[in-house]
């Protein structure tokens, strides 16, 4: 079974976000055992961002994680928990 960061790389549109987990130097961490939830933003949510606001991310490692693992969470959780959660706490 592939952990997040090989799906994510695997996955068409995640180029960017894989490009971020490597510059916030999360490889590791989100290799690891787990379980883990990302709530992956595609490379189309990252578009959106202002003009050269990705790339002031890419730069500012302590910000980027900041937002990075705002997308994460610790533990498995399938679409239809999510629905029914109203808050899912976040590394």
């Amino acid at each position: 079974m592939k952990n997040i960061v090989e799906t994510a790389i695997d996955t068409e549109n995640l180029t960017t976000l894989v490009k971020a987990m490597q510059a916030a130097d999360l490889v590791d961490t989100l290799s690891g055992p787990g379980p883990f939830t990302v709530f992956a933003p595609t490379d189309a949510a990252f578009a959106k961002l202002p003009s050269g606001a990705l790339d002031s991310l890419l730069q500012d490692k302590k910000e980027l994680t900041k937002i990075l693992t705002y997308h994460v969470a610790s533990g498995k959780f399938m679409t239809s928990d999510v629905k029914k959660l109203k808050l899912i706490a976040t590394v």
